[in-house]
């Protein structure tokens, strides 16, 4: 499918809402009355189908929806060596409540899998899309998995990590060959995803890392070089995008000075092609944050709630992505929702099955009106 010059392209985070034959399937397992191997076969049938509906929907770069995963971040993790996940559902917690919880758990050095599982589900996402679009890779950003770890250990990783010393090189080495292989495989799209950047500028997370003895503009550079190392030795054909994400709770407000200050300093740093910014549309404004963004990188501006049922104004859509044309041509312009569909409270919020569907129609509409 083409896209025209004149236009926004229209984008998506990543994951989507599950229909229900899936959660009936996994309600069926669960209970015992489903094998692993047909709980899997339902996994593909839904997977095989959301690809048509995003092709049918105009989307050019797709992924499986992140329906395979339990965690967005966990999933990917455990499956470097040396890490594994640890379900915890017994004992009490000072609390009434029966503790269940996942935890990772390390055996040794992170070291990079070749038999990562997610090398072959990227492999049949490539099947199953056959050439009729591109398949973007989401998994979560390094700096990621070291702020997990570094507040997880009140920032002394050596507790549970056996060379603390080396933990940085460890991230970089096993991000770098997982990198690689899944260009190897055909991977040409990317998504780090990272919801510590956008933390970072707040001030309730500052007190936190101050109280525990961090410094904050240290962590901030660790941070930054960790990024970047990571992903220094990608091909020139790989493009890496950098995702601020939003949750359902909150989108960085780029017009606040010291969030648009640290927006600044991830712009003209992170080595990235592209950034996936979210922005609240009722704050027009915080668009002019684009002024920051390196000459020929790649734009993709999340703004219609992907948490949330109720439809933005498409007008209010245009008027941001004309806004934004002041700063970025239309060519490395892209529009998507805030943050992937797949919420954590979808009942609470109102979400169902067909609603990210609207929201993806309206963006299209939006970009279409936009071209005009």
């Amino acid at each position: 499918m083409t896209q025209a010059i004149n236009m926004p392209r229209v984008e998506i985070v990543g994951s989507f809402l599950p229909p229900e034959e899936l959660e009936n399937a996994l309600n069926e397992k669960i209970r015992g009355n489903l094998s692993e191997a047909d709980y899997h076969a339902v996994e593909d049938r839904v997977i095989d189908r959301l690809i048509d509906r995003e092709i049918e929907a105009g989307l050019q770069i797709v992924t499986d929806g992140e329906m395979r995963r339990k965690s967005w971040d966990r999933d990917f993790w455990e499956g470097f060596e040396g890490m594994s996940r640890e379900r915890i559902d017994t004992g009490n917690i000072y609390q009434d409540d029966i503790l269940r919880h996942d935890l990772l758990r390390f055996s040794g050095k992170i070291e990079f899998n070749p038999a990562h599982p997610f090398f072959d589900k990227f492999v049949h996402m490539q099947e199953l899309t056959a050439g009729r679009a591109e398949v973007r890779q989401t998994i979560p950003s390094p700096g990621q998995l070291y702020m997990r770890m570094f507040l997880s250990s009140n920032g002394d990783p050596g507790k549970f990590y056996a060379t603390p010393d080396t933990l940085i090189d460890d991230i970089v080495e096993a991000y770098s060959r997982t990198i690689a292989e899944f260009y190897r495989l055909g991977c040409r799209h990317i998504q780090l995803d990272t919801e510590v950047w956008g933390r970072l500028s707040s001030p309730e997370f500052d007190r936190m890392l101050l109280l525990g003895g961090a410094d904050v503009n240290e962590i901030t550079r660790l941070l930054l070089d960790l990024i970047n190392r990571s992903i220094a030795t990608r091909p020139a054909d790989l493009e890496i995008t950098f995702n601020i994400a939003a949750n359902e709770q909150a989108v960085p407000r780029w017009y606040d000075e010291k969030e648009l200050a640290n927006l600044r300093l991830m712009l003209e740093t992170i080595d990235a092609d592209a950034f996936l910014l979210p922005f609240e549309i009722s704050s027009p404004e915080a668009i002019n944050a684009l002024r920051w963004l390196p000459a020929g990188k790649r734009v993709i501006l999340g703004l219609v709630d992907g948490s949330l049922p109720n439809l933005e104004s498409v007008n209010d859509i245009v008027t941001a992505v004309r806004m934004a044309r002041r700063y970025v041509p239309m060519e490395k312009l892209s529009i998507s929702p805030t943050c992937g569909f797949k919420v954590r409270d979808r009942e609470r919020q109102g979400l169902n099955y067909e609603t990210q569907w609207t929201k993806i129609a309206l963006l299209r509409q939006a970009a279409e009106l936009a071209a005009e």
